[in-house]
C-alpha cells in the first residue's frame, strides 16, 4: 500500500463552487428552503434610506442564527467564527462576514421575525401532512435563567441603594455650587478612587449596622465612577428591580435578571429560572406552539397555549384529544376544554399520585365517595341521603359552596362520617360536573391508555433540547429575550424533526413556495412525500 501525496498548498486551477463542498441531504439546505419562505421586505424597508454603511440582508442572518441552533451554537463569537471558518456557515453567509455584534443585534431587533420562521416550520410540516393532529400535549419545564441566587436584592436593599445613590447626587450638585462649573462626570475628591468609594461604602455599612449584598455594593460602585450613560443604566436597573418585585410577589428578585423568578426545580432546588411551555403533535414530535412564562406553576397555561396553537394551525377540529399533567388542572381549564368541545385528558391530584405508584388510603366517607346529582346540584351519600347547596362564602379569593342538610343524628355511621361535627357538610366550587366527569374518563381503560401517550409526546422534546442541542440554561435575559431564544430553539428541534421525516429529500420542500392558497398543488406534494416514504420502507423490507 502507498502513500498519498501531501497536497497542502497545492493551487487550484479552477476554483470550485462553495456548493461542491455540501452533500445534497444536509440539513442547511432544509434551512435555506424555510428561510426564503420568509417575508422580509416590510423589515428592510427602513435600512433602504439610512445613512452609512449597507444592512447585510436579514435572510441570510436569520440563515446562520437558525442552521447555529441546530448546531447547538448559542454564542454570537462562535457563530462569527463559523462564519470565516466553516463551509457551511461560509454558504448560508454568501461568503459574506458579519460580526458577532451585528448576529446579537439582530437577534434582539428581530424577535417576531425569529417567531414568524418557528411558525413556518409548523406550517409546512402540516402542508406536507407531517403533522397528524391525533393527540396533542402541552407540558411545562423549569429552566434556569442567566442569573445567580447571589445576585438578589430584597425590597429594603433596593430601596436602600436608591437612597445611597440619591444621596450622593445632592452631595455632587451641593459640591457644584460651592466650587463652581463642572463637566458633569467627576467625582468628589473623597471619591475619586476605587478604594475611597469602598471605604465610604463600608462607613454606610456600619452606620446601618449590616452589610450590603454584593449586588448592592457593585450597583452603588457602578454609580460612582460611571459616566452619564453608565449612571442612567444603574438606576434603569434598580427601578426594574423594584417594579418586579411588587409585580412578583416574591421576597426578593434577580438584579441582573429582575424578569426571572425564583422556581423549584426537579432536584427540590429553587433557583431563578423561566417556564417553557410547548405543544407537541404527538405523531410526528412537531412542536406547533410554544411559549415562556413567568408563573411558577402550569395551571393559568392550558388556555393561553390552546390560543397558541390555534393561531399557528388553524382551529382545532372538534373531539381533537389533548393532554396534560396534574399541574394543568382546575375546574375553570375543564369547563373551558367542554366549551371548546376538545377531548381532555387531565389527571387530579389523587390519580397523579396514583400514576407515580404511590399507595392512598381510601377514606369511604370522602368527598369523592359521594354521588354528585348534575340535575339537581346535590351530593348523594353511601346511605341515599342527599345534601343541598345552603350557602357560599369566600376563600383566598375563591367563591365555595356548602352542601349541607342531610339527616344525619339518625344515620348509623354518623360518626365516621361526620366527626365531631355531629352533621356533614361539603364544599364545592362552580365546577363539580366537569371534574366528575373528568375523573371518571381518566379512571377508565380508554383513558388511561390515551393519557399514556403524554409521556412519549412531550417529554422528549425537552430532553432533546436540553441534551442534543445542549441549552440547559437561558443565555439572554429578560422575558422578551429569553422568548425569542426558545423561539430558535423550538425552530431547530421541528427542523431536524422534518428532516428526518422527509428522508433528506429537500427538493419536495422547495415545491411548497407560493402554493399556500393551491390545494391541489399541495395534495399532489402531499401524495408524492408519502409515494417516497412507503418506497423507502419497501427497499428496507426488501433489503
Amino acid at each position: 500500500m502507498t502513500i498519498r501525496e501531501d497536497k497542502i498548498g497545492q493551487s487550484w486551477l479552477f476554483p470550485p463552487c462553495i456548493t461542491d463542498f455540501i452533500s445534497e441531504d444536509h440539513i442547511c439546505n432544509l434551512v435555506v428552503t424555510v428561510v426564503d419562505n420568509i417575508d422580509v421586505s416590510d423589515i428592510e424597508k427602513k435600512y433602504k434610506f439610512q445613512p452609512g454603511n449597507s444592512a447585510y440582508p436579514r435572510r441570510m442572518l436569520l440563515r446562520l442564527l437558525v442552521q447555529a441552533g441546530i448546531d447547538s451554537v448559542w454564542s454570537s463569537r462562535n457563530v462569527d467564527k463559523l462564519a470565516h471558518e466553516n463551509v457551511i456557515y461560509m454558504y448560508l453567509a454568501g461568503n459574506e462576514k458579519p460580526d458577532f455584534r451585528t448576529l446579537c443585534n439582530f437577534r434582539k431587533e428581530n424577535k417576531e421575525l425569529i417567531e414568524e420562521v418557528f411558525k413556518k416550520t409548523v406550517i409546512i410540516a402540516k402542508t406536507l401532512g407531517i403533522l397528524q393532529l391525533g393527540h396533542l400535549s402541552t407540558d411545562g419545564t423549569k429552566m434556569k435563567a442567566n442569573a445567580s441566587n447571589n445576585y438578589t436584592l430584597s425590597k429594603e436593599e433596593v430601596n436602600e441603594i436608591r437612597r445611597i445613590i440619591e444621596k450622593g447626587i445632592a452631595i455632587d450638585e451641593e459640591e457644584d455650587c460651592l466650587y463652581g462649573d463642572r463637566r458633569g462626570d467627576e467625582l468628589p475628591p473623597e471619591l475619586n478612587t476605587q478604594e475611597k468609594i469602598r471605604k465610604k461604602i463600608e462607613e454606610i455599612e456600619q452606620s446601618r449596622g449590616k452589610k450590603l449584598k454584593r449586588a448592592a455594593r457593585r450597583a452603588i460602585e457602578q454609580h460612582a465612577v460611571g459616566d452619564e450613560q453608565q449612571k442612567k443604566r444603574v438606576m434603569g436597573k434598580v427601578r426594574k428591580a423594584s417594579e418586579e418585585i411588587e409585580k412578583s410577589g416574591q421576597k426578593a428578585v434577580s438584579f441582573s435578571d429582575p424578569e426571572s423568578r425564583f422556581m423549584e426545580n426537579k432536584k427540590k432546588r429553587k433557583e431563578l429560572s423561566y417556564n417553557p411551555q410547548i405543544t407537541v403533535d404527538h405523531g410526528s414530535g412537531i412542536i406547533v406552539a410554544n411559549d415562556v412564562t413567568q408563573e411558577c406553576v402550569d395551571r393559568e397555561q392550558l388556555q393561553p397555549m390552546i390560543e397558541r396553537t390555534e393561531e399557528n394551525i388553524g382551529k382545532l377540529p372538534k373531539g381533537v384529544k389533548m393532554s396534560w399533567d396534574n399541574g394543568y388542572y382546575s375546574g375553570r381549564n375543564l369547563r373551558y376544554l367542554e366549551e371548546k368541545e376538545l377531548d381532555g385528558y387531565i389527571p387530579d391530584n389523587r390519580q397523579a399520585q396514583e400514576m407515580k405508584g404511590k399507595t392512598l388510603k381510601d377514606d369511604p366517607y370522602s368527598k369523592d365517595n359521594f354521588e354528585y346529582d348534575e340535575e339537581n346540584d346535590c351530593f348523594i351519600c353511601s346511605k341515599g341521603k342527599m345534601l343541598t347547596k345552603r350557602g357560599d362564602y369566600k376563600y383566598n379569593g375563591k367563591l365555595l359552596y356548602a352542601y349541607y342538610g342531610a339527616p344525619c343524628s339518625t344515620c348509623p355511621v354518623r360518626l365516621a362520617c361526620t366527626g365531631k361535627n355531629g352533621y356533614r357538610m361539603i364544599l364545592s366550587n362552580d365546577f363539580e360536573a366537569e371534574r366528575r366527569k373528568m375523573s371518571a374518563k381518566m379512571r377508565s381503560e380508554d383513558g388511561k391508555k390515551e393519557y399514556k401517550k403524554r409521556c412519549e409526546t412531550v417529554e422528549w422534546p425537552f430532553g432533546n433540547i436540553k441534551q442534543n442541542l445542549g441549552l440547559r440554561e437561558f443565555l439572554t435575559r429578560g422575558i422578551e429575550n429569553v422568548r425569542t431564544e426558545h423561539n430558535l430553539l423550538c425552530t431547530a428541534h421541528n427542523l431536524k424533526v422534518m428532516w428526518t421525516k422527509l428522508g433528506r429529500n429537500v427538493n419536495i420542500l422547495k415545491k411548497i413556495e407560493g402554493l399556500a392558497d393551491n390545494s391541489t398543488a399541495k395534495a399532489s406534494i402531499f401524495l408524492e412525500f408519502h409515494l417516497i416514504l412507503n418506497l423507502k420502507r419497501l427497499l428496507r423490507l426488501n433489503c
